[in-house]
């Protein structure tokens, strides 16, 4: 759990003045984290088509270096949300309602496109690593390819 989840569980604990003061200033801090990660995405977004990887959500393709595979629907927008989350962990429930839009699927589908998605980075020899974290989730991690 981050520092930002603390403080949002002790916000109530505090004295109403001090409570206000402090619920603006984790608002302000959240604005800003938004934005360093919405740069951060950008960035690995031009990071990753200058490596040559590129997805074409028509025809569920992705291509690296040459290497491509068709995916599944599913396992084509699990890749894609978390190419565009990269380095930030999400649950099972979160991947259900944020990738697919759907919160009925059980965590043990998500776990099987996950193993999926990892066989097709892996044959594409694509530099990341889509790794699990206990109460944290899943994240997708790349490589330094220097």
């Amino acid at each position: 759990m981050g520092l930002l989840d603390r403080v949002q569980r002790e916000l109530p604990k505090l004295h109403p003045v001090a409570q206000t003061a402090a619920d603006e200033d984790v608002r302000f801090i959240e604005a800003q984290m938004a934005g360093y990660y919405a740069r951060l995405d950008l960035w690995y977004q031009r990071v990753w088509e200058l490596q040559g990887l590129w997805l074409d959500p028509d025809g569920r393709l992705v291509r690296h270096k040459g290497r491509e595979a068709v995916l599944t629907h599913r396992e084509f927008e699990l890749l894609q949300f978390l190419l565009d989350h990269p380095h930030r962990y999400y649950t099972a429930a979160q991947i259900t309602g944020l990738a697919w839009s759907d919160a009925a699927l059980f965590p043990e589908e998500v776990r099987n496109y996950v193993l999926r998605v990892r066989k097709v980075l892996a044959r594409l020899e694509i530099p990341c690593d889509l790794v699990n974290r206990p109460g944290r989730g899943y994240s997708l991690t790349f490589r330094n390819t220097d």
